[in-house]
């Protein structure tokens, strides 16, 4: 692979990012604020499953100290619970690749719990109800997520 095919294929990495991040910004009303998939969170470990080499646990401290700095939060509890998430992520990750979308959109949920539960712990707000709903809808999402983001890598060859 030449330093152009990886910078390339880095380069592509980075736009899914980063427009995962405009989708959490995006500005949504109220009553719909609670479903918000994490969709940045659904981008990364995607690409620490398909190329565990390229995107790791510093790529994932970078992107939740981003992702605090934009969304106005504590710093650091993102960056935190991204960072575990991403661990688990890359340490099994051979054993993900190999479940159907169903049983990961499982596993995804149980990820994303993780980093509400540290956002919980962490914070000093309290949760209601709506602390599953992001769980919920990031499952729902995954199986697009998924097939998304697969396609745009096999389109551009990133590897």
């Amino acid at each position: 692979m030449t330093n152009t095919e990886s910078a390339h294929g880095m380069g592509v990495i980075i736009i899914t990012i980063v427009f995962a991040m405009l989708l959490m910004m995006l500005p949504i009303s109220d009553q719909f604020r609670p479903f918000r998939p994490e969709f940045v969170l659904m981008v990364l470990i995607y690409w620490v499953m398909a190329l565990p080499c390229r995107v790791g646990v510093g790529s994932a401290w970078i992107v939740g100290v981003l992702m605090d700095a934009l969304m106005g939060v504590t710093l650091g509890i993102s960056a935190l619970s991204y960072a575990l998430v991403i661990f688990f992520t890359a340490r099994f990750y051979l054993q993900l690749r190999q479940y159907p979308t169903w049983q990961q959109a499982l596993i995804i949920s149980m990820l994303v719990l993780v980093v509400h539960i540290v956002a919980m712990v962490m914070s000093s707000q309290t949760r209601h109800l709506y602390f599953w709903l992001p769980v919920l809808s990031s499952m729902m999402i995954w199986p697009i997520n998924y097939a998304l983001l697969r396609n745009i890598r096999r389109y551009f060859h990133v590897k």
